[in-house]
């Protein structure tokens, strides 16, 4: 399922302008949320690791409210964070509670920036 939703991301990512020039991202080396992990690879509910502490530190820096522990777990309240990032009241993209491609990106944009989207 992981691979079928990251199909056609591309074409989706340079059609809303993100693809088209680099970006510094919070998980890059020297990013804000490097310190837990540079990968950005698919990610949802259950999945553990360096990689969901770089989501969470993300969130927090994205989400006035979301307060999440950056402890590596998908759980519950990190699944409720992401729903709420991509819903309408944030970034208004499919939500789906996955964070692929475009909500990585998206992602990467707003936990750099000097304010919160939502």
């Amino acid at each position: 399922m992981r691979k079928l939703a990251a199909l056609g991301t591309t074409a989706l990512l340079v059609g809303l302008g993100f693809a088209t020039a680099p970006v510094a991202t919070a998980a890059q080396p020297g990013g804000v949320c490097s310190n837990y992990s540079t990968e950005e690879p698919m990610l949802e509910y259950g999945d553990t690791g360096p990689a969901v502490r770089a989501l969470q530190c993300e969130l927090n820096r994205s989400i006035r409210w979301a307060n999440l522990e950056v402890d590596g777990i998908f759980g519950q309240k990190t699944y409720n964070a992401v729903v709420q990032f991509q819903g309408k009241d944030c970034m208004d993209v499919s939500v789906d509670g996955i964070v692929g491609p475009v909500t990585w990106n998206l992602l990467d944009r707003w936990s750099n920036a000097s304010r919160y989207i939502c």
